[in-house]
C-alpha cells in the first residue's frame, strides 16, 4: 500500500511540474503577441491641407505631412488610426489666429487629404484614402488602394476586433504594440502594463499604462483586443489625454466605414 501511495504522489508531482513548465510566462505571451500581430502594424505618411473659414479671410492653405501608426482590422486591409494624429484641423474651430495684422476667429476647419502612403514593414508600400472620420471618438479609417494591393498580391493580416475582451477590468495585465521611429527602422515594439480604470460613458475607454501613444492596439495576455489608443476629445477639443477606446465601439464604426 505504501508503494502504491508513493507512486501516486510521485506521478502527481511530475504532472504538476510538467504543467508548470509548459505554462508561458507573461513575457513570453507578450512576445508571441508581437510576433503574431506585427504584420498588422502599419506606418502611415499622410499629406493634406487645412481649409478654413474665419471671421475675415481664410487662413493660408499650407500642405502638412504627418506620420503615425495604423492597425489593419479587416480582410480588405481597412486601417484604423487615431484621427487627431492625421487631421491637424481637430480643435481649430472657435480658436483665434493671426492673419497678417489682424486677429480672426476660425469658424470652420477641415483637412483635405492629398496623399496617403501605407508602409507594412515588409517592403510593401500602398496608397490609401480616408473613408470615414469620427472626430469625437478620435477615430479615422483608411482603405488601401485595392487595385494596388491586388497587383502586388498583398495578403492582409488583421486584428479581429469582433473577438474583443468583453471582461477586461481594472488591474488586468495588458500588452500594447507599436513600431519604433525610423531611427530604429520602424521595428515592432511592445509595452506591458495594466488597466488602471474603465470609463463608461457614451463610449467605453480603458485607462492603462501600456497605451503610451496614439494608434496602439492593446491586448489581454490571452490575445483578445481591448481597443485602440486615442486622444480623448471633449466638446470638440483634444484634451491631450490618452485612453484606449474599446474594440467593440471601433468595430461598430468600422462596419459603417466598410459599408
Amino acid at each position: 500500500m505504501k508503494y502504491v501511495l508513493h507512486t501516486i504522489i510521485l506521478t502527481a508531482v511530475v504532472f504538476a511540474t510538467a504543467s508548470f513548465t509548459d505554462a508561458q510566462t507573461p513575457e513570453e505571451q507578450a512576445r508571441n503577441l508581437m510576433e503574431k500581430y506585427k504584420p498588422t502594424l502599419v506606418v502611415l505618411t499622410v499629406k493634406g491641407k487645412v481649409v478654413t473659414t474665419t471671421t475675415g479671410d481664410p487662413l493660408p492653405e499650407k500642405e502638412q505631412q504627418r506620420r503615425t501608426l495604423g492597425i489593419t482590422i479587416a480582410d480588405n486591409g481597412l486601417i484604423v488610426v487615431s484621427n487627431s494624429a492625421i487631421d491637424s484641423s481637430v480643435g481649430l474651430a472657435n480658436q483665434k489666429a493671426q492673419l497678417d495684422d489682424k486677429v480672426v476667429t476660425i469658424k470652420t476647419a477641415k483637412t483635405v487629404f492629398s496623399d496617403i502612403e501605407i508602409s507594412y514593414g515588409d517592403a510593401t508600400l500602398l496608397h490609401g484614402k480616408v473613408v470615414r472620420q469620427d472626430v469625437n471618438a478620435d477615430v479615422a479609417f483608411i482603405l488601401p488602394d485595392q487595385a494596388e494591393a491586388k497587383a502586388l498580391k498583398k495578403k492582409f493580416v488583421k486584428v479581429d476586433l469582433t473577438q474583443f475582451a468583453a471582461t477586461a477590468s481594472a488591474a488586468d495585465q495588458v500588452v500594447g504594440l507599436s513600431r519604433s521611429s525610423s531611427v530604429f527602422g520602424y521595428m515592432p515594439t511592445l509595452i506591458m502594463g495594466r488597466i488602471t480604470g474603465v470609463f463608461k460613458g457614451d463610449r467605453t475607454y480603458f485607462v492603462n499604462t501600456a497605451g503610451s501613444s496614439q494608434g496602439m492596439p492593446i491586448f489581454t495576455l490571452d490575445g483578445k483586443p481591448v481597443g485602440i489608443t486615442v486622444v480623448r476629445i471633449v466638446d470638440g477639443q483634444p484634451t491631450g489625454i490618452l485612453a484606449t477606446l474599446s474594440a467593440g465601439s471601433i468595430q461598430v464604426m468600422a462596419n459603417l466605414a466598410n459599408g
